[in-house]
């Protein structure tokens, strides 16, 4: 049986990517549960994770290097690392530098020196399209220099995280691929990202915010077509760079207006001033996954949102629990 180990867990992604593996897989789920979102969603995940026969959970605070020594049994004969542990969002990114550097910089550096260590040489690093700032009107394309000037702190920690993990995984024999993921969304989400804010608010007859007239456009991308790529990742057998998110892009009016027709609520809609470094478009140049992996998005705006809404639905009562607040959008 090969062991995985998956970081970040009990995250949104992360929980989705453990239920796509099957039962010939040795799972090792990691995750601090930190209290950057309502670690009530997290307790809702790990509960669906403790179901699953092949699956062990560690919780670990990556950035403490004697709490990873402490489980290096664990680590022992496993092929692969898939680190999807981190901390999101740009606004928030600027109220709590320390735990974003602490959280996706020196935790990934201690997991990536970890990793070779143990000789464990396919290790698949999660980054983000917060790197690239406002594309405008061209596309967002893996070339690295979009390293040098990245556009907020929170760019900047999964920039340099990227940058020293090839610095660690630099042998001919170590392989490390990285995906920059666009605007993910979908059943399990976070509650400070756009789409699943939205449609608790429309769906409790709460005020949607929106910050800016709402004509910002987005890659929004479903969580299932991330996972199909960070399946394809982990068995691709070289290094590289690679987006994944979806080649059309909507308003964020647009979405609440779709959310609306699914819901038959009307939103209530108020409007702020524009967050801080906001960007009005972002969209990815998809060539590089579709010639090498073979990948490309499957699920449309709508099935995605269907989609969502229909899990937030059958979660309703636990979800009415759960804070619901607002940051910049990943």
């Amino acid at each position: 049986m090969e062991k995985i180990i998956v970081t970040g867990s009990c995250g949104f992604i992360g929980f989705n990517f453990i239920n796509s593996l099957d039962e010939t897989y040795e799972i090792i789920g990691i995750d601090s549960l930190n209290n950057a979102y309502d670690s009530r969603l997290k307790d809702l995940r790990l509960e669906h994770l403790k179901n699953i026969s092949n699956f062990k959970f560690l919780k670990i605070d990556l950035s403490e290097k004697n709490e990873i020594e402490n489980h290096l049994n664990s680590f022992n004969g496993a092929k692969t690392i898939v680190h999807l542990g981190a901390r999101a969002g740009v606004r928030q990114s600027y109220l709590e530098p320390d735990k974003y550097i602490r959280d996706n910089t020196t935790a990934t550096v201690n997991l990536a020196l970890t990793a070779k260590n143990l000789s464990i040489e396919n290790l698949v690093l999660a980054s983000t399209s917060s790197i690239y700032g406002d594309t405008g009107n061209n596309l967002a394309t893996e070339n690295q220099d979009e390293l040098n000037e990245p556009p907020s702190i929170y760019a900047a920690t999964k920039a340099f995280g990227e940058t020293l993990v090839r610095n660690v995984f630099s042998e001919e024999d170590e392989i490390l691929k990285i995906g920059r993921f666009f605007t993910v969304y979908g059943p399990y989400g976070r509650p400070d990202m756009s789409i699943l804010r939205f449609i608790h608010w429309i769906a409790t007859n709460q005020e949607v915010i929106i910050y800016g007239n709402g004509e910002q456009r987005r890659s929004f991308t479903y969580v299932m077509d991330i996972v199909d790529g960070l399946n394809k990742l982990r068995h691709y057998n070289k290094s590289g760079t690679f987006n994944f998110g979806s080649n059309t892009t909507w308003s964020l009016i647009e979405i609440i207006n779709k959310i609306e027709n699914y819901l038959g609520k009307k939103a209530n809609l108020v409007f702020r001033d524009r967050a801080y470094n906001d960007v009005d478009v972002v969209l990815p140049n998809l060539d590089n996954s579709k010639q090498k992996l073979d990948w490309q998005p499957f699920t449309d705006i709508d099935e995605g949102l269907e989609k969502t809404i229909e899990w937030y639905k059958s979660n309703e009562s636990y979800l009415q629990k759960i804070k619901f607040k607002y940051d910049y959008e990943k």
